[in-house]
């Protein structure tokens, strides 16, 4: 098999810059703890505490992982929070940014899309429906694809994010659907964070620019408020090479890399209710010849809207008794513009094909949770959902030709509950299962337990196990064309996880973590091809993912913190024996955070390196190292925030996996790029 790309061979980056720049970053954190102890004695402040005494201070909960606010340790899984210092201080621009951060997770991109891998698993063709992304808790996964949106797609500009609850393993006993390897719960920031307003502009490669203004406010009568608008407008990269297109214009599709996105994101809360909503609008031309489009025409675009609405009702009451409501209505809307040459390989005239998708839903749970006595707690929900229109719908525009016509619906409801019990002071028990049920497939049922055992200060063992879904979507379900047949049998594929997971605190300013999985998942939705020639989606995937995870965390005085670990994950179809496509086996993060001066100028620097991965073609991509590098002040000049990021600091190339749909078996991303920043506050 011949190495696709041109990514150096590993680790990847020129050895004396590589060094040069870990002296430097050695230098300076030097420089940082010396200046540190020739401080005066300064008043107490969160970075005199412990790993522990910290979490329990600044991001003192978790959410998401059991839809109440627990401590990070009592909580049934392996959690990680990054927060809007993160975001600032690293430069992340987008959701997948930060996700690719993470232990575990990984991020490829098609220049169309971002999708998000965890421990060995992201199939080139999927759209990330085995992650589910919730902003506030509302899920944001869209029926029609289960796309989970990480790119400039993501609804919500990451300058309103508050912080970002990770949560690893199933998740369906409480969310359902796409809760198969992890949960995504973005907490957006308040009206009276803002307390004023905010003008945000940044500048950057190939043209790029954004802007955001926002106003919040919480007022004397209680009502707070928040309302924000961002634009961003990109000419992407000139040219992108594609090798297997030489004989077409060298090679090189020109000016097919852009991005234009509006959102708008508002929420108002006043006493126990919070309504909040959301829009985006992002068009994307589309470099690769996907679908065996013409390659380097400008016809090539993809269009996605998605909106939401949600009123929110949340009260404790007397007895320890809480209860939480919630109402929504969500729309999705794609466009997609395909030039196709029907006469290929011979020279003919292009006809422009239409793929109009939209999707409706609206619903609403009810969760209430009581603590019975000090040592349990006993959550009980239910919801239910109407998918009232579910349309898939392409053409051709001239001469007319209707290939695909669809439209459906369905409904769903659930009942989940869970139940934490403390049978020792260090040793927590949790047990949770939810019940759902689709009109267009049937039920199914999705347990998950945990046991939390504290044998020693600041050390917990947790050993989690549970099952997680993902139903079949309305295009895998129903999407009919002359080449293409429904497949109204399809079955949701399930995932029986084991977990074991160790946490301990060291040295007061040091915490590590590891664990050792084992993830099974059976009747994988795959493409296939009958006896007749015709493709469709069926159950017919087995596939184990095994291995472990370390991490080592460390927050010094002066804000100085780091982070490094390290995933080996062995990813394999359990009937062929062959590693999954696009599927590391070794994940390597570095972190650090380098505060050059009081807390008011700071560098971030993360390295990121990737194994080697397989294509769908059989070819193998090499493994890369990439760099980025950001340079962050606030009130040097007061309410004023500057930042400059340079991304991929030492130009790597490399290539990311392309699915069956595409000619091209791999798609080479950007080189170094940058971006300088500012935002100011009134």
């Amino acid at each position: 098999m011949k190495s696709m790309g041109k990514a150096r061979s590993f680790p990847g980056v020129p050895g004396r810059a590589a060094l040069a720049l870990w002296l430097a970053l050695a230098a300076a954190i030097g420089t940082a703890l010396a200046s540190d102890t020739n401080q005066p004695p300064a008043a107490p402040d969160l970075t005199e505490l412990s790993f522990e005494e910290l979490a329990a201070v600044k991001v003192a909960t978790v959410y998401g992982a059991s839809k109440h606010e627990q401590t990070v340790t009592e909580a049934p899984s392996a959690v990680s929070i990054l927060t809007q210092e993160d975001i600032k201080q690293y430069g992340y621009r987008t959701l997948g940014d930060l996700l690719q951060s993470v232990r575990g997770f990984y991020v490829t991109s098609d220049r169309a899309y971002d999708f998000i891998g965890v421990l060995g698993v992201n199939r080139p063709g999927d759209f990330g429906g085995r992650v589910l992304i919730n902003i506030d808790g509302h899920r944001m996964n869209e029926p029609l694809f289960d796309s989970a949106f990480a790119s400039t797609d993501f609804l919500l500009d990451m300058d309103l994010v508050d912080r970002v609850e990770i949560i690893r393993g199933p998740g369906s006993s409480l969310y359902g659907n796409n809760a198969f390897f992890a949960v995504i719960n973005v907490i957006t920031r308040r009206g009276g964070d803002v307390n004023g307003l905010e003008f945000s502009g940044s500048a950057g490669s190939f043209d790029t620019y954004t802007g955001r203004v926002t106003y919040g406010k919480k007022f004397t009568n209680g009502v707070e408020v928040l309302v924000s608008g961002t634009y961003l407008d990109s000419q992407g990269e000139d040219r992108v090479f594609f090798p297997q297109y030489r004989s077409v214009n060298g090679g090189f599709a020109n000016d097919l890399d852009g991005t234009t996105a509006k959102s708008t994101f508002a929420s108002v809360s006043y006493g126990d209710f919070t309504l909040e909503g959301g829009a985006i609008d992002r068009r994307k031309p589309v470099p690769t010849s996907q679908f065996q489009t013409v390659f380097d025409n400008p016809n090539s675009l993809n269009i996605d809207e998605r909106e939401f609405a949600e009123l929110k009702f949340a009260r404790e009451f007397a007895g320890d008794w809480s209860v939480q409501a919630r109402g929504y209505y969500d729309h999705y809307r794609y466009d997609g513009i395909f030039p196709f040459n029907y006469s290929s390989p011979d020279p003919g005239p292009v006809t422009i094909n239409r793929e109009w998708d939209k999707a409706q839903w609206a619903g609403g749970e009810v969760l209430v949770s009581k603590t019975l006595w000090e040592r349990q707690r006993l959550t009980l929900g239910s919801e239910v959902r109407d998918d009232f229109q579910l349309d898939l719908y392409n053409f051709d525009e001239s001469p007319r030709a209707v290939y695909v016509n669809s439209h459906q619906s369905d409904y769903s409801f659930a009942f989940y509950g869970e139940d934490e019990v403390t049978l020792l002071t260090n040793l927590t028990l949790n047990a949770g299962v939810r019940y759902d049920y689709f009109s267009q497939f049937g039920d199914t049922v999705n347990p998950r337990g945990a046991a939390i055992y504290r044998p020693w200060q600041a050390g917990a063992f947790k050993f989690v196990y549970g099952q997680a879904f993902r139903a079949p979507n309305d295009y895998e379900l129903n999407y009919i064309q002359p080449l293409f047949r429904a497949n109204p049998g399809l079955q949701p594929e399930k995932i029986h996880s084991y977990e074991l997971i160790y946490e301990q605190g060291l040295a007061a300013r040091l915490h590590a973590t590891g664990s050792l999985f084992w993830e099974d998942i059976n009747g994988m939705i795959s493409q296939a091809t009958d006896a007749n020639g015709l493709n469709y989606f069926a159950n017919i995937g087995q596939v184990e993912s095994r291995g472990f995870e370390a991490e080592l965390e460390g927050r010094w005085q002066g804000n100085l913190r780091a982070r490094l670990s390290y995933t080996f994950a062995d990813a394999r179809d359990t009937v062929t024996g062959a590693v999954l496509d696009n599927s590391p086996r070794h994940l390597g993060k570095a972190n650090v955070v380098v505060p050059f001066w009081r807390d008011k100028f700071f560098g971030g620097f993360e390295l990121q390196a990737m194994s080697s991965r397989t294509t769908v073609q059989g070819n193998v991509l090499s493994p890369f190292w990439v760099a980025n590098l950001t340079l962050f002040s606030r009130e040097l000049i007061r309410n004023l925030e500057l930042s400059a990021s340079l991304y991929n600091v030492f130009d790597t190339h490399y290539s990311n996996p392309l699915s069956a749909d595409y000619p091209e078996d791999a798609v080479p991303m950007p080189g170094r790029t940058f971006r300088v920043k500012l935002t100011y506050r009134f």
